[in-house]
């Protein structure tokens, strides 16, 4: 929509002097006045209206008659003229802002990833050491009596593994995997801890042989 004063269109030229043109800016709820010449482009008024506003011109969206024109388009090609209204709208998600968060979700994915992967590797190791902690327990449990420095030893080592699990930043998944697998780590040193109590009392092995019911008959 145009909004032109009344009379000839050279004086409103030279009223505001050096062929400046004056443009009514609608913004919301505000309503405000910039100047610029005839002969400056959209890109150009974005940049007056950035000044005047503190916008990023960026992210601004100047509509005339309802139609965004290009950057690079006359504002006298397209029409515009002295006292003539446009629309801004402000648009708060701009390319760069989108090429930021597909960065910054990029970067998280890949750091989930890296977390996963390293308590991946981590957990590898924990199968190894359960494979020994199950083979301890079938000889214990057979009433062999094992060497206390082969429970020591393998507690050392499940400990170390706790240790690792804590100095991986994980997120996400990988934080949950962790999470898991700190529990199956502590499982294993609680049974490693018991299997040691029982092997140090190697008689608490054997089953107790069923007593005799009391004889009946009297000598």
């Amino acid at each position: 929509m145009m909004a032109e004063h009344g009379g000839d269109g050279d004086n409103e030229v030279q009223d505001h002097g050096s062929g400046n043109i004056n443009i009514k800016v609608s913004f919301g709820s505000n309503n405000f006045d910039v100047l610029t010449t005839p002969q400056s482009t959209f890109g150009d008024l974005k940049g007056v209206i950035a000044k005047e506003t503190g916008l990023d011109p960026t992210a601004l969206n100047v509509l005339f008659r309802g139609k965004e024109n290009d950057d690079h388009e006359s504002l006298q090609m397209a029409g515009v003229k002295d006292n003539s209204e446009v629309t801004l709208i402000e648009n708060t998600s701009t390319e760069n802002d989108d090429l930021e968060k597909v960065e910054e979700i990029k970067e998280n994915v890949e750091e989930v990833s890296r977390g996963l992967d390293a308590v991946n590797q981590v957990r590898e190791e924990n199968n190894q050491f359960e494979e020994q902690v199950v083979s301890l327990e079938t000889v214990v449990c057979s009433g062999t009596q094992v060497a206390d420095k082969d429970f020591i030893f393998l507690t050392e080592m499940l400990m170390r593994q706790l240790l690792k699990l804590d100095g991986i930043d994980a997120e996400g998944e990988g934080r949950i995997q962790r999470r898991l697998e700190v529990r199956r780590v502590q499982g294993l040193v609680e049974k490693l801890d018991n299997l040691r109590a029982k092997n140090s009392n190697p008689t608490s092995n054997v089953p107790d042989e069923p007593s005799l019911p009391p004889s009946s008959s009297k000598m």
